[in-house]
């Protein structure tokens, strides 16, 4: 090897792999050819880092075969892994420890997780995903559970069972951490009370006559800290020139020190509001949200997920509903439920033929055609809409009217705001804002009419449904409102699993709900367990949702749910977990004192939305 030779990249015609030819200059491209050219690139560094890894374990096998002694290697300093770390090192222009822990993702991708390094070959995953699944993924033991977890994570990678179709690193180390903590909860368990153990808080000088202070502690605690913060900088006046996390940063010197904490507007009418008497008021409305499902307060292992945090094991989610301020809410889906009119004293029809289709080739597929009515006809033609959507029904497949209306989700003083129960299952379905690759949690983010609401005559716009919402953080939900060529579209596959995409001038992108699992499974997630699913189609009807079945049958069909007008539809006459309600949510709220309180926990208020 000599180091010092000239690339051969530049001269390489990478046409073949997506690129443009180095003949066209890049000011002629469109913006879709431009990210076209973008995704190339990054399929190219996948398919690079998995070629990486297999030229690194055969260096790996030749350091080994020209050994002498092996065994008496492997307790030397100058071990068989030291002696290849040294060659990619200095191949490499890197350090040891990169090199080393190179190497380290060489060989579990060789001799752990064979199925998710195939992966990287297809450009789905490069090596800062594949490391995180590694770090996660590191005490599992058992050889017959570890490739149970390999073979899962490289089928939802490659969205065959409920993966995303674009994730970020932390998403990636979600999808591990949730597997391993169903498959082997002994490892997680041991894992977390490691971490926990290490906790912590560090100190570290910076540059600049600067230094920085870190606290390590449980999910939940860093995220009531975080919110309080942030209640504390939401009292000063908008002519504070901090940003909001240089405030943050006063904010929290000020509490550790015991010290005032003021606005520096300098204004002789200042308008701030951070007196004791202001803070406590704000803590109050301080909540941590955290869902599971009914059998894992009961001992069962399936996870919980943590908002702004991600999934947590079910021993981890009973440790936070013993805690003193936790206060837990049962939340039964039959609540979003009423009983059909034409189907009353019916017998239920487990035959029930559910309409179903593909996702449209196009997106311009999705928006309704028809003409606005007239809002003072629109009583009218509502009603005779309503007649012909019976009617047509009964006549279609010999499809009979559905048992059940999922009608109660939208609030009865304000239909275009969703009700409790609707906006936990939305955010929770998500988990994070749904613009693929921001990690905004949930309960900060507003719910979106994917659809858009018509407030002027709601039959004909888009429904206050799980299936019409999406949470988006307010960066990307002023995107999607200013942003010439931005649309989303979100629909249901066959297994019940939701999916959403975006589209901009570059390009499309999916996402797959896949974090709010017990969500998903209380919607219809295609799991043994699962008792209840979700279709959502379009129709030429009402904005009604139905549902037909008896309890724990069926699972969900859908396609694309079209801006103008569609139908719901839920097999299950009960949509509920064996045992009981699905869903319990756990709320976490500051102990700050409460004026007329002493020294109580703050009681927990309902879920709200952001304003």
């Amino acid at each position: 090897m000599t180091k010092l030779a000239a690339s051969a990249w530049p001269k390489a015609d990478l046409a073949a792999v997506g690129m443009p030819s180095s003949s066209v200059s890049l000011s002629e491209l469109s913006t879709g050819d431009l990210a076209e050219a973008v995704h190339s690139i990054k399929n190219g560094h996948c398919y690079l880092d998995w070629r990486l890894f297999q030229f690194a374990l055969s260096m790996f096998d030749h350091v080994q075969a020209v050994s002498k002694n092996v065994a008496m290697t492997q307790r030397s300093v100058l071990d068989l892994e030291a002696q290849t770390a040294l060659e990619l090192q200095m191949s490499l222009d890197s350090t040891d420890h990169f090199a080393r822990s190179l190497l380290d993702d060489a060989v579990c991708a060789r001799d752990r997780l064979p199925a998710v390094f195939s992966t990287m070959r297809l450009g789905l995953i490069d090596r800062a995903r594949f490391h995180r699944i590694v770090a996660e993924t590191q005490l599992v033991q058992n050889d017959e559970t570890m490739a149970l977890i390999d073979q899962t994570l490289a089928l939802q990678i490659m969205g065959l069972r409920g993966g995303v179709s674009s994730m970020s690193i932390t998403k990636t180390g979600h999808m591990a951490r949730r597997l391993v903590a169903e498959y082997d909860p002994d490892a997680e368990k041991l894992d977390r009370d490691r971490a926990k153990a290490s906790r912590n808080v560090g100190f570290q000088a910076l540059d600049s006559g600067m230094a920085q202070i870190s606290i390590t502690a449980t999910a939940e605690d860093v995220r009531l800290v975080r919110q309080m913060l942030d209640a504390v900088i939401a009292g000063l006046c908008p002519d504070d020139p901090r940003t909001k996390a240089q405030a943050r940063s006063d904010a929290a010197i000020a509490l550790l020190q015991h010290a005032p904490f003021t606005c520096r507007c300098e204004s002789d009418g200042c308008t701030a509001q951070i007196s004791d008497v202001h803070l406590d008021a704000r803590a109050a409305r301080i909540v941590v949200h955290v869902l599971c499902d009914a059998t894992t307060l009961q001992g069962g292992d399936q996870c919980g997920y943590l908002d702004g945090y991600g999934p947590i094991s079910g021993d981890h989610v009973r440790q936070i509903a013993e805690r003193d301020d936790a206060v837990i809410h049962q939340h039964d889906l039959n609540d979003l439920l009423e009983p059909n009119p034409e189907r009353e004293g019916d017998d239920l029809d487990e035959a029930a033929v559910h309409r179903k289709g593909p996702r449209p080739d196009s997106p311009d597929e999705c928006r309704a055609d028809d003409p606005r009515p007239d809002p003072e006809k629109d009583e009218n033609a509502t009603a005779a809409s309503e007649s012909a959507a019976g009617s047509d029904a009964e006549a279609t497949d010999g499809e009979s009217p559905p048992r059940f209306l999922i009608a109660k989700t939208a609030l009865p003083s304000d239909p275009y705001r969703p009700n409790l129960l609707t906006d936990l299952v939305a955010r929770f379905l998500w988990g994070t804002c749904s613009i693929p690759g921001c990690e905004r949690a949930a309960f900060a983010c507003d719910l979106d009419h994917v659809a858009e609401y018509d407030n002027i005559c709601p039959s004909q716009g888009g429904p206050t449904c799980v299936c019409n919402l999406l949470p988006k953080c307010r960066f990307h939900h002023l995107m999607k409102t200013h942003l010439t060529g931005f649309l989303d579209e979100l629909w249901i596959d066959d297994e019940g699993r939701y999916h959403s995409s975006v589209t901009t001038p570059g390009g499309t992108v999916r996402g797959t709900a896949g974090c709010g699992r017990a969500a998903v499974l209380a919607f219809g997630q295609a799991r043994d367990d699962a008792a209840g699913g979700a279709t959502c189609g379009p129709d030429t009807g009402r904005n009604t949702y139905s549902v037909d079945g008896g309890p724990g049958e069926g699972h969900a069909h859908g396609q694309l749910i079209e801006g103008g007008r569609h139908r719901c539809q839920v097999t299950g006459g009960e949509v509920r977990q064996p045992g009981g309600p699905p869903l319990h949510g756990h709320r976490l709220r500051d102990r700050r004192r409460q004026p007329g309180r002493g020294e109580d926990p703050l009681e927990i208020g309902e879920c709200r939305r952001d304003q």
